[in-house]
């Protein structure tokens, strides 16, 4: 019994060196649907077989089929530290997973040109423009197999990048033309380009229009886009908090002068109810500055 599994455990070992890191894959063509784990390869083709168990190697072309890669166990690991907003442990597991999987590159869909996507998205949401531009200058979009990943590649490069330069002017352009506004575009894309749109008019020094901006970015995607939605809302407060007219309605709270009709006052009135919205919803049960909250000791004396 004990050679028995003794020989197995080696066979097990041998198996492992011969073929390496094996992704279980569907395969369709026109005539069947096969599943098997994928041994190696190219543009053109691949090697697979049917089993872990078997030696049998099967070579496929990929004119004559369609290939889906199912989930790698690391990259579900990884998937679950992201879904749980754990960005920065996601995006090692992440990295870990594409470099594993690095020779099916050439396969669309493939689990490391997915690990791959994921990491600069951890990057995104944290916001780390330098890293998300490092790993965007080496990535092949081709390799992904969905059109709108493709799209969010592209607004790395258009839109981020510009963040990432402080390119404001350009930026503020860019979300002007008409290619990226009359685009129809995922919600979650769709945010982080009002999102890049009011800190472009922010950096070119029209608060005021960023905060419309600002507001278009949870509209957007109100619940996917956790990220971009508190922080849009904390742009917006503290652009209310630095408004002249803002400051000005405080000062006459306490006198005469004081008129709930003001611009100022209906700032306050914008900026409290987006205070209740964030105890609600927006916040995740994040607490709030507490320098905000000062807007809560101005309500309208009418009611």
């Amino acid at each position: 019994m004990k050679t028995i599994l003794t020989t197995a455990l080696f066979l097990a070992a041998t198996f492992g060196t011969l073929f390496g890191v094996e992704p279980r894959i569907l395969i369709i063509t026109d005539k069947d649907t096969f599943s098997g784990y994928m041994l190696d390869s190219n543009k053109s083709k691949f090697l697979w077989r049917e089993t872990q168990q078997t030696l049998v190697k099967r070579e496929q072309s990929l004119r004559t089929c369609t290939v889906y890669f199912l989930q790698a166990p690391e990259f579900t690991e990884a998937l679950e530290l992201y879904k749980s907003r754990n960005y920065e442990a996601a995006a090692a597991k992440f990295a870990a997973c594409a470099e594993l999987y690095s020779k099916f590159t050439e396969v669309k869909g493939n689990p490391s040109s997915m690990s791959s996507f994921y990491e600069m998205e951890c990057y995104r949401r944290l916001e780390d423009l330098e890293t998300l531009s490092e790993l965007a200058g080496k990535f092949d979009p081709e390799s992904l197999l969905y059109s709108y990943q493709k799209v969010q590649y592209e607004i790395y490069g258009v839109f981020w990048d510009a963040v990432r330069t402080k390119s404001w002017s350009r930026l503020d352009a860019i979300c002007r033309d008409e290619k990226w506004r009359g685009r129809k575009l995922p919600g979650s894309l769709r945010a982080q380009i009002a999102y890049c749109h009011g800190l472009a008019l922010e950096g070119a020094g029209q608060p005021i229009k960023a905060l419309n901006a600002y507001n278009n970015a949870f509209v957007a995607d109100f619940s996917a886009s956790e990220e971009l939605t508190r922080k849009s809302s904390l742009n917006c407060l503290r652009i209310l908090l630095d408004h002249k007219d803002v400051k000005t309605t405080m000062e006459l709270y306490s006198g005469e002068d004081y008129s709930d009709d003001s611009n100022g006052a209906a700032l306050i009135k914008e900026a409290t109810a987006l205070l209740k919205l964030w105890d609600k919803v927006l916040g995740a049960g994040e607490e709030i500055p507490a320098k905000y909250k000062i807007f809560l000791k101005y309500p309208p004396k009418n009611g």
